[in-house]
């Protein structure tokens, strides 16, 4: 198989690896939310994945199995592997036929649609496996399609496997974009736990009823305004020197005869 032929499977079994993480992020929502209806549906997509894995790997028809194996020899997978199941490669080739065929197998019997809970709660444990339709065991994580069970947590397992074994082929084929991924994801993380701190939260009347009363402050003296400095009197002119009043001379007084 040559590099570029490589490159388009190994993109693809990726897309169908991330496909099936997508598909158990709503079951496990489903289930959290007690939601049935949405537990039979994550189950199924589950399937839809998986089977494109394994008739990838492990293709049923002759002419394909060349294929399968340099793949394999790629991502050096043994082939004793969880997904090498015909029945899970060939799930949903022929559903119509498939789906006529289990309604005539099972005519006149008690059968089981769309459940969701312990199976051994139904007719007491007695339905055969090829009598459900459709339903999931939550005691066994099997999930049953047309009279066949797949457990999910081994199907979970074996793709997580796979998976990093593509994911590092990829990153030798396509370094440049893995590293982008990487920084994109890195961001994303960042930023939902970002998100993710809480707001503190407003204090309430008794708590701030609880707070240590706080001294109020004086307010600070405004300083008194500054008095102008006196003015100095001034200089006082030197007084005018007064002449001394002349006196006239007395004359002496006249003898008496």
């Amino acid at each position: 198989m040559d590099t570029n032929t490589l490159a388009i499977y190994v993109h693809e079994l990726r897309n169908q690896c991330l496909h099936t993480e997508a598909s158990f992020n709503l079951f496990n929502q489903a289930m959290n939310s007690k939601a049935g209806p949405g537990v039979l549906f994550a189950s199924q997509m589950i399937l839809l994945p998986a089977s494109q894995l394994a008739s990838l790997l492990w293709p049923t028809r002759a002419r394909s199995r060349g294929r399968g194996e340099a793949l394999r020899k790629a991502l050096q997978l043994n082939e004793k592997h969880p997904l090498n199941d015909r029945r899970l490669a060939e799930l949903w080739e022929r559903t119509d036929q498939k789906t006529e065929e289990w309604v005539a197998a099972t005519k006149g019997q008690q059968v089981v649609f769309d459940y969701v809970g312990d199976l051994r709660q139904l007719n007491e444990g007695k339905t055969p496996d090829s009598c459900i339709y459709r339903a999931y065991n939550t005691e066994t994580r099997v999930f049953y399609y047309q009279g066949v069970g797949y457990n999910l947590q081994a199907i979970a397992d074996a793709i997580s496997d796979v998976s990093g074994r593509v994911n590092a082929v990829y990153r030798q084929l396509f370094p440049d974009l893995a590293k982008a991924e990487d920084e994109e994801r890195a961001k994303a993380a960042a930023e939902a736990q970002q998100a993710a701190k809480p707001a503190p939260a407003p204090e309430t009347p008794a708590a701030e009823a609880a707070k240590p009363a706080e001294k109020k402050k004086t307010p600070a003296k405004k300083a008194a305004a500054k008095k102008p400095p006196a003015k100095k009197p001034a200089a006082k002119k030197p007084a005018a020197k007064k002449t001394p009043a002349k006196t006239a001379a007395k004359k002496p007084a006249a003898k008496k005869a």
